[in-house]
C-alpha cells in the first residue's frame, strides 16, 4: 500500500477551520509585559461567542470559585493572563478535539477527555519543576495529538497495517505509522501548530512528544507533554487503538529533575484532581 503524498496531507490541513481571530492577538497581549487587563477585555468585546465559551470553563468546578465570574474583566483579574490564554486556547479547539477518531478507535469525546487531562498533568509537572510558563504546558499539552484529526481521515485501511506492526511490542505506534503512511501523528500536529501561527516551542513539543531527545527549541517542554502523555496512557485516559503502544525515553526523569517517585506522586494527584471535578 503506497504512502500518502505529503501535498495531500499539506491540503486538508488547510481544510481545518482556522483558530478565531482574536486567539493571535490575546497570544500576543499575554506575551507583552506593557499590556493591561483592558487591552485584553477589549479583544473579548469583539468575539462574543469566545468569551461565552470562557466564562463557561471559568465558571467549571476545576477552578472552583466560590462566586459566578459574570464579566470577562472578573475573569481576567481572578484567573490571570496566562490562564485566560489557556482556556482561550481550550474554548477554540473543544468541537475539533471532541469528534470521534474511527482510525484510532477513540469514540466521541475520548481525544477532548485525553487532551485536556495531559493538558492538566503538564502544568502539574511543570509547577512541579518550577518551570517558566506552565500555562505554556499546558496548550502544548491540549494540542500534542491534534494530528490524529488529519490521519485518522486517510487511515480505514492503513491502520490495520500499523496495528500488524505493533503486535510483536517491538515497533513503537508512531514508527509504525511513519513506515505504513509516510508521516506519524506528532509530525502532521507540527504542521497544523504551524499553520495557526503558534509559537516555535510548541510547534516542537507537539512534533517531538514521543521522541523527546529530538528537541532542540526547548528540550524541557517537550519533555513534560512526553512525560504527562504517558501518564494518561497508563491511567487509559482517552486510550484508543494506539494505547501504550509507544516507547518511554528512559532520561525523561533526569531531564526533568524529577524521581519516579515523583512522577508517581504526580499520577496521583492527577487522579484526585479528575475525581474532584467530575459532576457528584
Amino acid at each position: 500500500m503506497s504512502k500518502i503524498p505529503l501535498i495531500k496531507l499539506l491540503n486538508k490541513i488547510k481544510e481545518l477551520p482556522p483558530l478565531p481571530q482574536s486567539i493571535p492577538r490575546i497570544l500576543e497581549i499575554t506575551r507583552r509585559t506593557d499590556s493591561s487587563a483592558q487591552d485584553l477585555a477589549r479583544v473579548f468585546e469583539l468575539d462574543p461567542t469566545l468569551t461565552a465559551s470562557i466564562l463557561k470553563l471559568a465558571n467549571s468546578s476545576y477552578y472552583g470559585f466560590n462566586r459566578e465570574i459574570s464579566t470577562i474583566s472578573h475573569a481576567i483579574v481572578c484567573l490571570g493572563f496566562d490562564t485566560i490564554k489557556s482556556i482561550a486556547l481550550t474554548a477554540s479547539t473543544q468541537n475539533m478535539l471532541n469528534d470521534g477518531l474511527f482510525a484510532y478507535k477513540l469514540e466521541k469525546g475520548m481525544l477532548w477527555q485525553h487532551s485536556t487531562t495531559c493538558a492538566t498533568c503538564a502544568r502539574m509537572i511543570a509547577q512541579r519543576i518550577k518551570y517558566k510558563d506552565c500555562e505554556e504546558a499546558y496548550v502544548a499539552g491540549l494540542l500534542h495529538d491534534i494530528g490524529k484529526i488529519i490521519l485518522s481521515s486517510f487511515a480505514e485501511e492503513q491502520y490495520d497495517q500499523i496495528l500488524e506492526k505493533t503486535k510483536d511490542n517491538k515497533t513503537p505506534f508512531n514508527i509504525a505509522e511513519l513506515e505504513v503512511l509516510g508521516y506519524d501523528h506528532p509530525q502532521i500536529g507540527g504542521k497544523i501548530i504551524e499553520k495557526w501561527n503558534l509559537p516555535p516551542v510548541l510547534v516542537e513539543a507537539v512534533q517531538f512528544h514521543h521522541q523527546p531527545e529530538k528537541a532542540v527549541e526547548n528540550k524541557t517542554l517537550t519533555y513534560i507533554i512526553h512525560l504527562a502523555d504517558a501518564i494518561c496512557d497508563m491511567l487509559g485516559i482517552g486510550l484508543g487503538s494506539d494505547g501504550l503502544m509507544y516507547v518511554f525515553e528512559k532520561n525523561t526523569f533526569t531531564v526533568l529533575g524529577l524521581s519516579e517517585d515523583e512522577g508517581e506522586s504526580i499520577m496521583s494527584e492527577l487522579v484526585d484532581k479528575i475525581q474532584s471535578s467530575e459532576p457528584s
